[in-house]
């Protein structure tokens, strides 16, 4: 599991953005109780979402040197940390703290961007004092937001816009069976003026959204040139590979692996 650097302010790593110099990492969509709702409406999965995320969490924190002797500075959860709308029920609540606790201690301060699942997430700053709330979050010339909706202002100091919501991912062929796959990526493109990322779901239960054959959900990847968008893969060994532009995949061109 090796950093891919994007620019000097942002590297990726897994599914997860690193802001190195600033001691930060960023998660997106991780859809705590995601798990419950699937056995809830009948779809029998194994158990273990929690323990997946939790999983791959720690061994980005291994990668990159972090332990409770030596957390980040912060970690941010850039939008849908939880699945379900409404209360809370208690096996997401259960799954929401088990989360949070690995969080504080990898990081002195935990942040949770507002996504369109998140509602009643002001209960849970009671619960931690090193974690807050924020409808977006900016780390120097960078803007965390979830991205269901499009700003209504810029801060002239902005350069890079960092959105979840949409899930990228991509299908490649495999050139042994001639099969598809569809692997999870992170975009890298323009909004106006400024760069945007999108980043891939945490959530280890779905592969991903196809936005080479689905209309995107994000109103800022809905004003973007999609096609232009740099794709950079996640391999089945968490490694980052560049693939060139979406257009690519548009045009039928289908990569192999």
């Amino acid at each position: 599991m090796t950093p891919f650097e994007l620019d000097p302010e942002l590297s990726l790593i897994d599914l997860a953005a690193a802001l190195p110099e600033r001691r930060t990492l960023a998660l997106a969509d991780v859809h705590l109780g995601f798990e419950e709702a699937l056995h809830r409406d009948g779809t029998l999965v194994p158990r273990g979402h929690l323990a997946t995320v939790q999983g791959r969490l720690q061994a980005i924190a291994d990668a990159l040197g972090v332990c409770r002797e030596r957390p980040w500075k912060r970690v941010l959860v850039n939008g849908d940390l939880r699945h379900q709308f409404g209360p809370f029920t208690s096996g997401e609540w259960t799954h929401i703290r088990g989360l949070l606790g690995q969080l504080t201690d990898l990081a002195e301060h935990v942040v949770l961007v507002q996504g369109n699942h998140d509602g009643n997430l002001d209960v849970l700053t009671g619960q931690f004092d090193n974690l807050r709330v924020e409808t977006t979050y900016q780390i120097g010339p960078t803007l965390f937001l979830h991205g269901d909706a499009e700003p209504a202002e810029l801060p002239p100091e902005v350069e890079t816009l960092v959105i979840g919501h949409d899930h990228p991912a991509v299908r490649l062929r495999d050139p042994v069976t001639g099969r598809m796959e569809l692997f999870k990526c992170f975009l890298r493109g323009r909004y106006h003026d400024r760069g945007l990322v999108v980043m891939p779901s945490f959530n280890p239960w779905t592969a991903g959204s196809d936005l080479t054959q689905e209309r995107p959900l994000s109103p800022i990847l809905n004003a973007v040139d999609l096609e232009a968008m740099a794709v950079y893969l996640i391999s089945d060994e968490h490694e980052i590979f560049p693939f060139g532009e979406l257009g690519r995949w548009m045009a039928h061109d289908v990569p192999s692996r």
